[in-house]
Protein backbone atom coordinates (compact mmCIF):
# COMPACT_ATOMS: atom_id res chain seq x y z
CA UNK A 1 0.00 0.00 0.00
CA UNK A 2 2.66 2.14 0.70
CA UNK A 3 4.42 1.27 -2.28
CA UNK A 4 1.65 2.54 -4.30
CA UNK A 5 0.86 5.68 -2.74
CA UNK A 6 4.73 6.49 -3.20
CA UNK A 7 4.19 5.53 -6.94
CA UNK A 8 1.48 7.53 -7.69
CA UNK A 9 2.74 10.88 -5.59
CA UNK A 10 5.78 10.84 -7.82
CA UNK A 11 6.24 13.57 -9.80
CA UNK A 12 5.88 13.60 -13.78
CA UNK A 13 5.90 17.19 -14.81
CA UNK A 14 6.01 20.84 -13.10
CA UNK A 15 3.95 23.48 -14.30
CA UNK A 16 6.11 26.64 -12.64
CA UNK A 17 5.65 26.14 -8.58
CA UNK A 18 2.89 23.32 -9.31
CA UNK A 19 4.02 19.86 -9.53
CA UNK A 20 1.92 17.24 -11.51
CA UNK A 21 2.46 13.84 -9.77
CA UNK A 22 0.81 10.42 -11.54
CA UNK A 23 -2.04 10.26 -9.48
CA UNK A 24 -3.51 13.56 -10.20
CA UNK A 25 -2.67 12.91 -13.89
CA UNK A 26 -4.40 9.34 -13.04
CA UNK A 27 -7.58 11.35 -11.32
CA UNK A 28 -7.66 13.85 -14.26
CA UNK A 29 -7.88 11.42 -17.03
CA UNK A 30 -10.63 9.30 -15.67
CA UNK A 31 -12.31 12.49 -14.95
CA UNK A 32 -12.05 12.95 -18.68
CA UNK A 33 -12.99 9.57 -19.86
CA UNK A 34 -16.28 9.86 -17.79
CA UNK A 35 -17.20 13.04 -18.84
CA UNK A 36 -17.03 11.42 -22.60
CA UNK A 37 -19.17 8.64 -21.80
CA UNK A 38 -21.58 10.73 -20.38
CA UNK A 39 -21.15 13.08 -23.38
CA UNK A 40 -22.04 9.87 -25.67
CA UNK A 41 -25.00 8.60 -23.58
CA UNK A 42 -26.86 11.64 -23.89
CA UNK A 43 -26.20 12.00 -27.88
CA UNK A 44 -27.29 8.57 -28.19
CA UNK A 45 -30.29 9.59 -26.34
CA UNK A 46 -31.19 12.40 -27.77
CA UNK A 47 -30.84 11.14 -30.84
CA UNK A 48 -33.46 8.16 -30.12
CA UNK A 49 -36.06 10.46 -29.19
CA UNK A 50 -35.31 12.23 -32.27
CA UNK A 51 -36.23 9.08 -34.31
CA UNK A 52 -39.04 7.98 -32.41
CA UNK A 53 -40.62 11.61 -32.82
CA UNK A 54 -40.06 11.52 -36.98
CA UNK A 55 -41.69 8.23 -36.97
CA UNK A 56 -44.57 9.19 -34.84
CA UNK A 57 -45.19 12.48 -37.12
CA UNK A 58 -44.80 10.34 -40.47
CA UNK A 59 -47.32 7.93 -39.01
CA UNK A 60 -49.79 10.50 -38.31
CA UNK A 61 -49.15 11.76 -41.74
CA UNK A 62 -49.84 8.66 -43.44
CA UNK A 63 -53.34 8.09 -41.39
CA UNK A 64 -54.28 11.72 -42.13
CA UNK A 65 -53.38 11.20 -45.94
CA UNK A 66 -55.41 8.15 -45.87
CA UNK A 67 -58.59 9.52 -44.15
CA UNK A 68 -58.22 12.64 -46.76
CA UNK A 69 -58.17 10.35 -49.29
CA UNK A 70 -61.30 8.31 -48.05
CA UNK A 71 -63.10 11.52 -47.43
CA UNK A 72 -62.45 12.84 -50.90
CA UNK A 73 -63.46 9.38 -52.68
CA UNK A 74 -67.10 8.78 -50.14
CA UNK A 75 -67.52 12.72 -51.52
CA UNK A 76 -66.82 11.35 -55.19
CA UNK A 77 -69.38 8.75 -54.38
CA UNK A 78 -71.91 10.73 -52.78
CA UNK A 79 -71.71 13.12 -55.89
CA UNK A 80 -72.06 10.78 -58.22
CA UNK A 81 -75.15 9.00 -57.35
CA UNK A 82 -77.01 12.65 -56.86
CA UNK A 83 -76.25 12.72 -60.47
CA UNK A 84 -77.52 9.88 -60.99
CA UNK A 85 -80.90 10.97 -59.04
CA UNK A 86 -80.59 14.99 -60.42
CA UNK A 87 -80.62 12.75 -64.09
CA UNK A 88 -83.49 10.78 -63.27
CA UNK A 89 -85.83 13.53 -61.93
CA UNK A 90 -85.00 15.81 -64.65
CA UNK A 91 -85.88 13.19 -67.43
CA UNK A 92 -88.77 12.25 -66.05
CA UNK A 93 -89.55 16.15 -65.30
CA UNK A 94 -88.60 16.41 -68.93
CA UNK A 95 -91.43 13.85 -69.97
CA UNK A 96 -94.03 15.38 -67.92
CA UNK A 97 -93.38 18.78 -69.47
CA UNK A 98 -93.47 17.14 -73.06
CA UNK A 99 -96.75 15.34 -72.29
CA UNK A 100 -98.23 18.62 -70.32
CA UNK A 101 -97.35 20.89 -73.56
CA UNK A 102 -99.02 17.97 -76.06
CA UNK A 103 -102.08 18.24 -73.67
CA UNK A 104 -102.16 22.04 -73.91
CA UNK A 105 -101.84 21.96 -77.79
CA UNK A 106 -104.21 19.14 -78.33
CA UNK A 107 -106.79 21.52 -76.05
CA UNK A 108 -105.97 24.28 -77.87
CA UNK A 109 -107.02 23.04 -81.03
CA UNK A 110 -110.29 21.83 -79.73
CA UNK A 111 -110.89 25.08 -78.08
CA UNK A 112 -110.47 27.48 -80.70
CA UNK A 113 -113.19 29.43 -79.34
CA UNK A 114 -111.78 30.64 -76.09
CA UNK A 115 -110.73 33.53 -74.90
CA UNK A 116 -107.45 34.87 -75.18
CA UNK A 117 -107.28 35.48 -71.24
CA UNK A 118 -107.42 32.08 -70.90
CA UNK A 119 -104.62 31.24 -73.64
CA UNK A 120 -102.64 33.96 -71.90
CA UNK A 121 -102.85 31.91 -68.48
CA UNK A 122 -101.91 28.61 -69.94
CA UNK A 123 -98.91 30.58 -71.42
CA UNK A 124 -97.67 31.46 -67.86
CA UNK A 125 -98.32 28.24 -66.78
CA UNK A 126 -95.96 26.69 -69.15
CA UNK A 127 -93.45 29.10 -69.20
CA UNK A 128 -93.40 28.71 -64.81
CA UNK A 129 -92.82 25.13 -65.57
CA UNK A 130 -89.50 25.61 -67.93
CA UNK A 131 -88.76 27.92 -65.87
CA UNK A 132 -88.29 25.01 -63.06
CA UNK A 133 -86.72 22.66 -65.02
CA UNK A 134 -84.21 25.50 -66.09
CA UNK A 135 -83.53 26.23 -62.40
CA UNK A 136 -82.97 22.56 -62.00
CA UNK A 137 -80.61 22.09 -64.80
CA UNK A 138 -78.32 25.04 -63.07
CA UNK A 139 -78.65 23.12 -60.18
CA UNK A 140 -76.87 19.83 -61.95
CA UNK A 141 -74.27 22.14 -63.40
CA UNK A 142 -73.21 23.64 -59.93
CA UNK A 143 -72.61 19.96 -59.04
CA UNK A 144 -71.20 18.92 -62.37
CA UNK A 145 -68.58 21.61 -61.86
CA UNK A 146 -67.97 20.86 -57.71
CA UNK A 147 -67.29 17.53 -58.75
CA UNK A 148 -64.73 18.47 -61.36
CA UNK A 149 -62.82 20.66 -58.66
CA UNK A 150 -62.69 17.01 -56.46
CA UNK A 151 -61.15 15.41 -59.46
CA UNK A 152 -58.74 18.02 -59.64
CA UNK A 153 -58.22 17.60 -55.82
CA UNK A 154 -57.67 14.39 -55.77
CA UNK A 155 -55.28 14.49 -59.43
CA UNK A 156 -53.12 17.00 -57.29
CA UNK A 157 -52.92 14.63 -54.20
CA UNK A 158 -51.79 11.74 -56.69
CA UNK A 159 -49.03 13.97 -58.14
CA UNK A 160 -46.99 13.02 -55.55
CA UNK A 161 -45.27 10.01 -55.67
CA UNK A 162 -45.13 9.16 -52.14
CA UNK A 163 -48.73 9.76 -51.24
CA UNK A 164 -49.64 7.68 -54.78
CA UNK A 165 -48.29 5.01 -53.65
CA UNK A 166 -49.46 4.66 -49.87
CA UNK A 167 -53.03 5.26 -51.84
CA UNK A 168 -52.47 2.57 -54.15
CA UNK A 169 -51.29 0.11 -51.79
CA UNK A 170 -54.20 0.71 -49.65
CA UNK A 171 -56.33 0.34 -52.36
CA UNK A 172 -54.66 -2.66 -53.27
CA UNK A 173 -55.23 -3.88 -50.18
CA UNK A 174 -58.81 -3.12 -49.66
CA UNK A 175 -59.82 -5.25 -53.10
CA UNK A 176 -57.71 -8.21 -51.56
CA UNK A 177 -59.49 -8.38 -48.76
CA UNK A 178 -62.72 -7.88 -50.37
CA UNK A 179 -62.31 -10.84 -53.21
CA UNK A 180 -60.06 -13.09 -50.88
CA UNK A 181 -60.96 -15.27 -47.79
CA UNK A 182 -59.36 -14.13 -44.86
CA UNK A 183 -55.96 -16.88 -44.63
CA UNK A 184 -55.36 -17.17 -48.37
CA UNK A 185 -53.64 -13.64 -48.33
CA UNK A 186 -50.99 -11.50 -46.01
CA UNK A 187 -49.82 -8.32 -46.11
CA UNK A 188 -46.35 -7.37 -45.89
CA UNK A 189 -45.26 -10.84 -45.33
CA UNK A 190 -40.98 -11.52 -45.04
CA UNK A 191 -40.09 -14.07 -47.33
CA UNK A 192 -36.70 -16.26 -47.22
CA UNK A 193 -34.84 -14.61 -49.44
CA UNK A 194 -34.95 -11.21 -47.27
CA UNK A 195 -37.44 -9.60 -49.78
CA UNK A 196 -40.99 -8.24 -48.51
CA UNK A 197 -43.62 -8.18 -51.12
CA UNK A 198 -46.85 -5.78 -50.29
CA UNK A 199 -48.72 -8.21 -50.59
CA UNK A 200 -48.53 -12.76 -50.58
CA UNK A 201 -51.44 -14.68 -51.91
CA UNK A 202 -51.25 -18.26 -50.85
CA UNK A 203 -51.90 -20.06 -54.31
CA UNK A 204 -54.64 -23.36 -54.10
CA UNK A 205 -53.15 -27.21 -54.89
CA UNK A 206 -49.84 -26.36 -53.75
CA UNK A 207 -49.09 -24.06 -56.27
CA UNK A 208 -45.83 -21.09 -55.95
CA UNK A 209 -47.24 -18.76 -53.91
CA UNK A 210 -47.81 -14.91 -55.75
CA UNK A 211 -45.80 -11.90 -54.46
CA UNK A 212 -48.18 -8.83 -55.58
CA UNK A 213 -46.45 -4.96 -55.11
CA UNK A 214 -48.35 -1.81 -55.68
CA UNK A 215 -45.81 -0.33 -58.07
CA UNK A 216 -47.14 1.44 -61.61
CA UNK A 217 -45.43 4.47 -63.74
CA UNK A 218 -47.66 6.61 -63.87
CA UNK A 219 -45.75 9.81 -65.41
CA UNK A 220 -44.65 7.53 -68.19
CA UNK A 221 -48.35 6.27 -68.78
CA UNK A 222 -49.79 10.01 -68.62
CA UNK A 223 -46.56 11.05 -70.96
CA UNK A 224 -47.87 8.38 -73.43
CA UNK A 225 -51.44 10.00 -73.09
CA UNK A 226 -49.88 13.41 -73.75
CA UNK A 227 -48.16 12.31 -76.57
CA UNK A 228 -48.88 13.05 -80.10
CA UNK A 229 -47.15 12.14 -83.84
CA UNK A 230 -43.84 11.18 -83.58
CA UNK A 231 -43.25 11.91 -79.87
CA UNK A 232 -46.03 8.94 -79.11
CA UNK A 233 -43.44 6.18 -80.10
CA UNK A 234 -40.99 8.11 -78.02
CA UNK A 235 -43.47 8.14 -75.03
CA UNK A 236 -44.11 4.42 -75.49
CA UNK A 237 -40.55 3.65 -75.24
CA UNK A 238 -39.82 4.73 -72.75
CA UNK A 239 -42.90 4.00 -70.55
CA UNK A 240 -41.63 0.40 -71.77
CA UNK A 241 -38.58 1.14 -70.06
CA UNK A 242 -40.22 1.87 -66.80
CA UNK A 243 -42.47 -1.15 -67.00
CA UNK A 244 -39.60 -3.46 -67.51
CA UNK A 245 -37.59 -2.00 -64.95
CA UNK A 246 -41.21 -2.57 -62.56
CA UNK A 247 -41.02 -5.97 -63.20
CA UNK A 248 -37.37 -6.22 -62.78
CA UNK A 249 -37.24 -4.54 -59.22
CA UNK A 250 -40.85 -7.04 -58.33
CA UNK A 251 -39.50 -10.15 -59.60
CA UNK A 252 -36.99 -11.43 -57.43
CA UNK A 253 -40.09 -11.12 -54.39
CA UNK A 254 -41.41 -14.16 -56.52
CA UNK A 255 -38.41 -16.47 -55.99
Amino acid sequence: MNDMTSILSQPVARLGATTITLGGVLTFGAVLLLALFLALVIALWRAGKARAVAATEAADHARDTEARMADILQAQAEMQGRMGAIAEVFGARQAELTQSLGQRLDAMTGRLGQTMAEQTKSTHESLAKLQERLAVIDTAQGNIQSLAGQVVQLQAILSNKQTRGAFGQSRMEAIIADGLPHGAYEFQAGLSNGSRPDCLVRMPNGAPMLAIDAKFPLEAWNAIRAAEGADLQKAAAQASGAISRCISAISPKNT
